[in-house]
């Protein structure tokens, strides 16, 4: 019998409330409107049913699937909080706020049924599938620290590699091999917290060391989303840990570590801040179009931007002119794309809304159910399949043609910009109304796979390392990017291709292992 009173989600949950309530009181007080009423009704809707899933239950036997559906109640909750912080109101620049409110409600709603007939803790018999009897039978939740380490000095010699020869193309097979194995690098944190895959480990600070390093080639490659994967990925393990083991977390942090806390907080997201600045301009100045950001060499734009950062007068400028755009007059969807909503870059991965809002506003342009949109989703499907594969079956598809978003087809401006695009807003656009129960099917079944990474016995489970080295991944797959289709491309390739290039690379190091030494084995 799982124990459903859990120290650590009940103090998550007071704070969630505590958040909620300044939120909306503030919402009302500095921001009186009806639409900003609405704002806060999403907010309120998602925290009660996300509260009914937020259980030690779920998370336990539903760790990865539970982080996904994390996303999803962030992206509904976040904005409320996130915008009030930044002296903004939670509807800053939307031009749709009831059709936004409500439609992300309706898909959270959806969102929650899949969960619940995917992950329900009263249904689970403790009868695996064959998927797990299968993964079971190869070791795929296995391991031992060795084989992690030579994982992880894998990851950062690729990923090292990979910096240094710039972005694969279509068609490269090699290179985009190597691309799906820089995840790899991540393998040796997962013994911070060597409980969840079932080991036994000691030496943390070398953990901690080769996590400093990791940080530091991830700030190599110039992109936003790669500097924070160690750290979030750190934070994630943190969080599964403390849950499962039911940890007080008012007992674990003392009033000096949470003092000590606080103020390294505060200079990493400084520093942050002021490097996904420096980023940015790096990007203006020298990625300005689709085909030099492709040939762009990554080493000579890290340079760029150690540079700007060096830059203090720069610095000064690029930072007034990032405060004083919330006071100039906003950009309206018929001028040009615009993401300005919130400042903080870590925030704007998870409670950017006003995308919603503004795809949402193209999709009525464009149409409902539009044939150009579904077109290009059924060439996306196809094209999720590899090169040599199409090329067996006789089928002549040129990727190459298709080095663009949907965000980019939806907003019917330039292509190959990469846009972004909201879930409900490409949905919509793409299948009309019929999205919704589609999307509801999609999510059951991207639900269902993430369990599998889960192998059930009657007094345990085991978390299959994959996915505990890769488990930032999980928080990501709700966000703005390419709606429906990032399920879709899971679904029909990411799954599949995730476990067929870990365990190649899984049993080759364990073979050698074996060749080295004839008695060596994974207990």
């Amino acid at each position: 019998m799982i124990n459903s009173k859990n120290h650590s989600i009940r103090q998550i949950n007071w704070v969630l409330r505590i958040l909620l309530v300044v939120g909306v009181i503030g919402e009302f007080i500095f921001f009186p409107s009806v639409p900003n009423f609405f704002g806060c009704v999403m907010a309120i809707i998602s925290y009660m049913v996300f509260s009914y899933f937020f259980k030690v239950e779920y998370i336990r036997l539903f760790p990865f699937a539970f982080l996904m559906y994390l996303s999803m109640f962030m992206y509904r909750f976040l904005p409320l909080i996130a915008t009030l912080a930044e002296g903004k109101p939670i509807t800053y620049g939307f031009e749709r706020p009831y059709q936004t409110f409500m439609s992300e409600i309706i898909l959270f709603l959806v969102s929650s049924i899949a969960f619940y007939f995917a992950c329900n803790p009263n249904k689970v018999s403790f009868q695996n599938n064959l998927i797990q009897k299968t993964l079971q039978k190869v070791n795929f939740y296995e391991i031992t620290p060795t084989i992690i380490w030579v994982m992880g000095l894998i990851g950062f010699i690729i990923k090292a590699y990979n910096l240094s020869t710039g972005a694969a193309e279509y068609g490269d097979v090699a290179g985009k091999f190597l691309i799906g194995l820089e995840y790899l690098m991540f393998a040796p944190i997962c013994l911070l917290f060597p409980e969840l895959i079932r080991l036994k480990y000691n030496h943390k600070k070398i953990v901690w060391i080769y996590s400093i390093l990791v940080i530091t080639l991830n700030v190599a490659s110039n992109k936003r989303h790669l500097i924070i994967t160690p750290v979030g990925t750190m934070g994630l393990l943190f969080f599964l840990n403390v849950i499962l083991k039911n940890i007080n977390i008012t007992k674990l942090i003392s009033p000096t570590k949470l003092i000590i806390g606080g103020v390294l907080l505060v200079l990493s997201l400084n520093i942050l801040g002021n490097l996904s600045t420096a980023m940015l301009h790096t990007r203006d100045v020298m990625l300005y179009d689709a085909e030099q950001r492709k040939n762009a060499d990554k080493l000579k734009a890290f340079e760029k931007t150690i540079e700007i950062l060096q830059n203090k007068s720069l610095m000064t400028r690029l930072k007034d002119k990032k405060n004083k755009k919330q006071y100039n007059p906003l950009t309206n969807y018929h001028q040009t794309w615009s993401e300005d909503y919130v400042d903080n870059f870590l925030l704007a991965r998870y409670a950017n809304m006003r995308i919603t809002d503004e795809t949402l506003y193209l999709a009525e342009k464009k149409g409902y159910a539009n044939k150009q949109m579904l077109d290009f989703f059924k060439n996306g499907v196809v094209g999720q399949f590899p090169s040599p594969i199409l090329k067996f079956f006789g089928m002549n598809y040129n990727k190459a043609l298709y080095e663009f978003s949907r965000g980019d087809l939806l907003s019917g401006r330039s292509l190959g910009g990469y846009r972004v695009t909201s879930h409900v807003g490409d949905g919509l656009a793409t299948f009309g109304y019929w999205y919704f129960p589609l999307q509801l099917i999609v999510f059951f079944i991207v639900f269902k796979l993430l369990n599998i990474f889960v192998f059930y016995s009657r007094n345990s489970v085991k978390y299959a390392p994959l996915a505990i080295m890769s488990i930032f991944s999980f928080l990501g797959m709700f966000r703005n990017a390419n709606g429906i289709s990032s399920d879709i491309s899971f679904i029909l390739r990411g799954f599949l291709q995730d476990i067929v290039t870990y365990m190649i690379i899984f049993i080759i190091i364990r073979k050698m292992f074996q060749i080295i030494n004839p008695k060596y084995n994974l207990t």
